[in-house]
This record gives C-alpha cells, sequence and structure tokens, in this order.
C-alpha cells in the first residue's frame, strides 16, 4: 500500500510570526526542545508510517533545513525504492515562488507525473504531532475518496483561527469554512468544532486535474483551505474527514511556539511520548559529551542538553540546548536558550528566547529589552535575535 503513495512535506513558509527566530532559518528548521527541529516530528511520523518516497519541498532561507535533512535523515541511501530529498521551487511555470499551498503542490506536478503515485500525501513541515498515517490511509482507500483531510475537535471559542468543517454521519465533508467569525459547532458536543489540521491525501489523478484548473482562476489564492477544497466539495468530490483526537500544535507564532516546547517540559503526562521505541522522533544528534553540572549548580525540571556547562547557576524550568554554558550566579527560569550562547556571571533571566551564538553580560535585559533592541511577544516573553549580543 505504502508504495503506491508519495508524500509531499510542504515546508517553504517565510514563518513570518516567528520572527526574529525565522530571520536566518526557514520555520520548519526552527530548533524544538532543545534538541530537535520542528520538521522532525512530521519526518518521523512519514517514516515511522512506512512512507518510503518523501519529498520536502522548500522554499525560504533553506540552507538550514538542507544540512540539517543531509545531517540528520540520510535513511535511505541503501533503500532502491526509497529516498527523502529537498525540492526546491523549480519555476517551471514562470519566475515566481509558491504563492500558496495548493500553489506549492500545482507546481511540482512534474514530479508527480514522473512518480505516477496512486495516491499524494500532503504534509505541513511546521506541526508538532505524533501520527501514524497508516489509518487515514487506509480510511481513504476503504471509503474510495478523493480526497481526505485530517480533522481535530478544537475549543469552538478558538477555532476561528482554522479553516473549520461540518461532517455527516459517513464522515464525509458537507460544508468547510476559512477561519469563520462564528464558528459552527460539531455536532455531538457543541463547545468544540471540527477545524482542518493541514493534512491532506488524496487521488493523484483527482488532484492534478483540480490544480491545473485551479492555476488558471485568476480569482483564486491557490490555496487548500480558502480555495481547492471548498470548490471540490461544491462540485460533488468524495471528500471526507479523518478524525484525529491525539495532540496536535500549529507553530504559528513566538507565544505558541514557547508554550508547546513547555507543554513537554511542565506537563506530567507528557503530550507525545519521546522515548517510544517503536514510534521515535529522529533528529541528528551532533558528537557532544554529556551536559557537566558544576558543584554549587541549582537545576530544576530542564532540560539540558549535550555539550552544555552549567557552572554554579540557578536554572529553573528551562530549555537549554547544546553548547550552552551558563556561568556562575546566573539565574535562568522559564526560558528556552538556543545553542551556543554564553550566559554572564550575574545575569537574570526570565521568560525568554534567546536564538543562538548571543554572549549574554548584560544582567537587566529582562527588564529592558527595549533598551537593547529586543522583541516583545504579546504575551510579554523577551525574544533575542541570533548573535544580537556579541562578545566583545
Amino acid at each position: 500500500m505504502m508504495k503506491n503513495i508519495l508524500t509531499f512535506i510542504l515546508a517553504g513558509g517565510k514563518g513570518v510570526r516567528l520572527y526574529p527566530l525565522t530571520k536566518n532559518r526557514a520555520k520548519p528548521a526552527v530548533p524544538f526542545m532543545g534538541v530537535y527541529r520542528i520538521i522532525d516530528f512530521v519526518l518521523s511520523n512519514a517514516v515511522n508510517t512506512g512512507l518510503r518516497k518523501i519529498v520536502l519541498l522548500t522554499q525560504y532561507l533553506s540552507l538550514s533545513l538542507d544540512r540539517h535533512i543531509r545531517q540528520g535523515w540520510d535513511l535511505f541511501k541503501y533503500d532502491v525504492d526509497g529516498y527523502l530529498y529537498p525540492l526546491p521551487a523549480q519555476q517551471r511555470y514562470g519566475e515566481r515562488w509558491y504563492e500558496g499551498t495548493a500553489d506549492a503542490v500545482y507546481q511540482n506536478i512534474y514530479t508527480l507525473q514522473m512518480e505516477r503515485p496512486e495516491h499524494l500525501l500532503i504534509l505541513s513541515g511546521d506541526h508538532i504531532y505524533k501520527m501514524d498515517y497508516k489509518f487515514l490511509i487506509e480510511q481513504h482507500i476503504k471509503k474510495d475518496a478523493d480526497f481526505t483531510l485530517v480533522a481535530l475537535l478544537y475549543p469552538r471559542s478558538e477555532s476561528s483561527r482554522f479553516g473549520t468543517l461540518e461532517i455527516n454521519r459517513e464522515n464525509r465533508v458537507t460544508a468547510f469554512i476559512e477561519k469563520p467569525s462564528n464558528p459552527p459547532p460539531y455536532k455531538k458536543d457543541e463547545r468544540f468544532s471540527l477545524v482542518n489540521a493541514g493534512i491532506y491525501i488524496a487521488k493523484t489523478e483527482t488532484i492534478v486535474k483540480v490544480l491545473i484548473e485551479d492555476a488558471k482562476n485568476n480569482y483564486s489564492s491557490h490555496d487548500f483551505g480558502k480555495d481547492v477544497i471548498p470548490k471540490m466539495i461544491s462540485e460533488g468530490y468524495k471528500i471526507y474527514a479523518y478524525v484525529f483526537d491525539g495532540y496536535w500544535k500549529d507553530i504559528g507564532t513566538l507565544d505558541s511556539y514557547f508554550e508547546t516546547n513547555f507543554d513537554f517540559l511542565n506537563d506530567e503526562e507528557k503530550p507525545i511520548n519521546l522515548k517510544d521505541p517503536d514510534f521515535p522522533i529522529r533528529t541528528y544528534f551532533p558528537p557532544l559529551p554529556p551536559a557537566h553540572i558544576k558543584k554549587g549548580s541549582d537545576v530544576l525540571n530542564s532540560y539540558i542538553a549535550n555539550g552544555s556547562e552549567i557552572n554554579g547557576a540557578r536554572v529553573i524550568n528551562s530549555i537549554i540546548s547544546p553548547l550552552v554554558k551558563i556561568e556562575k550566579n546566573a539565574s535562568v527560569e522559564n526560558s528556552i536558550i538556543f545553542e551556543r550562547c554564553v550566559i554572564g556571571e550575574g545575569v537574570r533571566l526570565k521568560n525568554i528566547i534567546i536564538d543562538k551564538d548571543n554572549f549574554i553580560k548584560e544582567v537587566d535585559i529582562c527588564e529592558n529589552w527595549k533598551k537593547y533592541g529586543l522583541d516583545l511577544t504579546e504575551k510579554n516573553r523577551v525574544v533575542v535575535a541570533k548573535g544580537w549580543f556579541k562578545n566583545a
């Protein structure tokens, strides 16, 4: 079954709302939990499902993502039928970049024509979740669907941020509205709505036909949620929903990024089992020594990655990436520190995200973030861009 499926992962978004973390990297390449990249979760899902033909559709600042794939995801070099590779925008249909999620797939119809898969699985590279796509694929094939999307039960009060849908008893989609001001209630529990998770599988023949038609429409924004799915419903295509009840997070803003990291740190029952040997979340682990927690340090409820050094400092409820050094009498609380940072003696940090290659000796950057030209999130978390503080 898996041999007849080609997987496209949409990995070319700018991630404007994650700036400055996306100033120098693609959104799917943003570090997560100190050692992972966001892309690792969807890639692990695909590989653990048994999918062996995987293409990443890249575009914006793809170097860091390409490097990560090369270092950590060279899985199929001895598999003659399998591959996983990044594919930048080919511009086969004019000198333009991807204009929407549907356009990204449309511009790579050539790949579909070369591979000729029976079904196309379309995934987003910037979501955090754990899912065996086998059950989605089985439902899609069993119902002989033209197009199947994954739906989530989401609090109705928060569902206007997503595309919402209505389904009948057979899970066939009867209505789809992109980001409605008044989301329709889920019939079985009106506190919730069904929202689009951005995970799709389609008959290749059908989706190619639909995308060619969409590309000719000058009034379309060439987006699956805004244009393609509603039009397919109106034209009578068989569109079904696969309802997923597991953990799923869209890393859309700096605050959602921060909070999703801390879901894994603070929840007694972790949202995803990262120690599951049957469904591992893979990544690239550089060859580094274990973290060194020196005498006089106070570390509580924190992730400390390899190669880091805590030298008589206080680290509480924080995520410390590889090769971070925290000096004597410094305090780091409720914070995320990216790799190769040095936190100087006596520095006080709280509710802050610090990108890589920063040498921080100023003790007051959280209180006086404006003074140092730093960013502040809607929920008052300070963000430091890569290399903002240099070692003078």
